[in-house]
């Protein structure tokens, strides 16, 4: 066989793997993908991605048809509520053979144990990546940094047990707050610079230094408690936030999908999918 007989062999192989979608919906972007089943993370198992606004959900179903085989499971975070969930819920009939998870966070899953008082009000954007950060980081205290729309900063002991966490606003509602509760403030791009002589870099720097210092401040409370002690920062702002850090990091491109690859590793273990029925329809299931 030649060499290009057996490229292209292996790519037909790869394109027919199986593979789970994961999706997760948040308040201002959807972000999905496809991860190859049977690897240890969902950065060795990333085959595509991609993200959308969500006010796009309702159109997202011709993003799928170029898939050359259904998922063999979808699992969902879903943090925007039913408008989003319903119109995703159609998107995905596209595949009726394929089993839907919609995450639920629970008092206990994939090692991580919830220390909230009711453990399912907890988002679970929240929950996925706990159980994201426990899987990259196991045995180790983290505080895991989720800088989105809103900027959540949990910490997660060395045992697995998330105790509690913390909620400010993000980014980008800090900025647009100073923008319509003021009458001068401009709603305007600006940079972070260490003295700004001008509006918007002052905006700019203010917010981002408000946000690296919550995480600091935290940080270093916990690191009291526990020593040694790991920062892992994500989503939209962290790479705009995490630089502004005096504190070592390690930031991760998506750490929702990377828990939400876990939960499905977690639900094989559980409970092996078998294969459809040949009316190739299943119920949706749930934690």
């Amino acid at each position: 066989m030649s060499a290009a007989s057996s490229t292209s062999s292996s790519a037909s192989s790869l394109a027919k793997a199986p593979f789970d979608l994961l999706v997760d919906i948040g308040n201002t972007f959807v972000k999905w993908g496809r991860y190859r089943v049977g690897e240890p993370t969902a950065e060795e198992a990333l085959i595509e991605n991609e993200r959308r606004l969500i006010e796009e959900v309702p159109g997202m179903g011709p993003a799928f048809t170029h898939y050359p085989a259904a998922p063999r499971r979808i699992v969902i975070s879903n943090v925007a509520g039913t408008r989003i969930r319903n119109p995703l819920m159609r998107a995905v009939e596209l595949w009726p053979q394929s089993q839907v998870h919609w995450v639920a966070s629970s008092a206990g899953q994939c090692g991580v144990t919830n220390g909230y008082r009711n453990p399912a009000q907890l988002g679970t954007d929240r929950w996925a990546a706990l159980i994201g950060a426990r899987a990259l980081l196991p045995d180790q205290a983290v505080l895991v940094v989720v800088c989105g729309t809103a900027t959540t900063i949990d910490l997660l002991t060395p045992e697995g047990h998330f105790p509690g966490g913390n909620i400010l606003p993000g980014m980008g509602l800090m900025l647009r707050s100073l923008h319509t509760s003021t009458a001068a403030l401009p709603d305007a791009d600006g940079d972070y610079i260490n003295h700004p002589n001008h509006t918007v870099d002052a905006i700019t720097s203010g917010c981002q230094h408000a946000q690296a210092g919550a995480i600091e401040r935290l940080f270093r409370r916990h690191r009291a408690e526990y020593g040694e002690l790991v920062c892992l920062i994500s989503g939209g702002a962290g790479k705009t936030v995490a630089p502004r850090l005096f504190i070592p990091y390690r930031y991760h491109d998506n750490l929702v999908l990377e828990g939400l690859y876990q939960i499905s590793r977690c639900l094989d273990r559980a409970e092996p999918l078998r294969k459809p029925a040949k009316t190739g329809r299943t119920n949706p299931s749930h934690l």
